[in-house]
C-alpha cells in the first residue's frame, strides 16, 4: 500500500497545483476586468468571496471567471482534504 500511497498523493499534488493555477489565473482575468485604480479592490473582494459585488461592478463579462474561480477553488480545497485523509488512514493501517 505504501507505493500506491506516493502515487495517489503525487497525483493529488498534481491536481492541486493545476487547481491553484487556474483559480490564479481567473483572479488575473477578473482584476484585468477592473477599472484602473480599482484592481487591488477587486483582488480584496476576490478573496473575500464577494462575487456578487464583483458581478454587479464590472458587469455580466466577470461571470465566467468567478464561476471558474470558484470552481478551481473548491477542487483544489477538496483535493487537499482528500490528501489528508490518505495521510491520516495511513496511520492507522498495519505494515505487510
Amino acid at each position: 500500500m505504501g507505493g500506491l500511497t506516493h502515487v495517489a498523493m503525487f497525483a493529488g499534488s498534481l491536481i492541486a497545483f493545476i487547481a491553484w493555477s487556474i483559480a490564479g489565473l481567473c483572479a488575473l482575468n477578473v482584476a484585468e476586468l477592473a477599472a484602473k485604480g480599482g484592481k487591488l479592490t477587486t483582488c480584496f473582494e476576490l478573496g473575500r468571496w464577494k462575487f456578487a459585488d464583483l458581478e454587479t461592478r464590472l458587469g455580466p463579462q466577470a461571470a465566467p471567471h468567478l464561476i471558474r474561480y470558484k470552481r478551481a477553488f473548491l477542487v483544489f480545497s477538496a483535493t487537499l482534504c482528500a490528501m489528508l485523509m490518505l495521510w491520516l488512514s495511513t496511520l492507522f493501517v498495519k505494515p505487510a
